[in-house]
């Protein structure tokens, strides 16, 4: 079974906006960001400080936290953007093709095969179909590039037929 895609800057935005609190390595960051702004914090806060003044800490803690966490995704997310090209084979016409030894990719830039044992999940959004290959790298399908809503199903479940052998 074969889908042709056309991968824009779009989809790449979205499947990041979709996931930004869903990854694992997301709430890390946003963990490590938080303890940052605690950091901080504590080096600014005085011994004889009342409960308001540990009421500011918590509230500086997670404000900052989380506006760290937020710089450093918007600034990851353009350097993504950025540095998406047609050339790379993240953008542009995307073949892929499900093949009894695992699930391929081809584009101007590459051909690559991912074995199914290789490939750890797979998962069906209303707008894309998305294999993760590891924590930092995802296939995704937008769903918008099939034919019809019939083939979009049929995709996904010939995905999962041959995952779960």
């Amino acid at each position: 079974m074969q889908v042709e895609l056309n991968i824009t800057r779009g989809d790449i935005f979205r499947f990041n906006m979709s996931k930004v609190l869903i990854l694992k390595a997301n709430l890390i960051t946003l963990g490590f960001a938080v303890l940052m702004g605690a950091a901080i914090a504590l080096l600014n806060i005085r011994e004889d400080s009342t409960g308001l003044g540990w009421t500011y800490f918590l509230v500086f803690t997670a404000v900052g936290g989380i506006f760290i966490f937020v710089v450093m995704f918007v600034f990851s997310l353009v350097f993504v953007l950025i540095n998406s090209t047609v050339k790379s084979g993240v953008l542009g016409q995307h073949t892929y093709t499900i093949e009894d030894a695992g699930f391929r990719e081809r584009t101007e830039a590459n051909d690559s095969l991912n074995f199914w044992p290789s490939i750890p999940k797979i998962e069906k959004t209303r707008t894309a179909i998305v294999l993760q290959i590891n924590p930092w790298l995802f296939h995704v399908l937008p769903r918008r590039g099939f034919d019809n809503d019939e083939f979009y199903e049929a995709f996904f479940d010939e995905l999962i037929s041959h995952t779960t052998k």
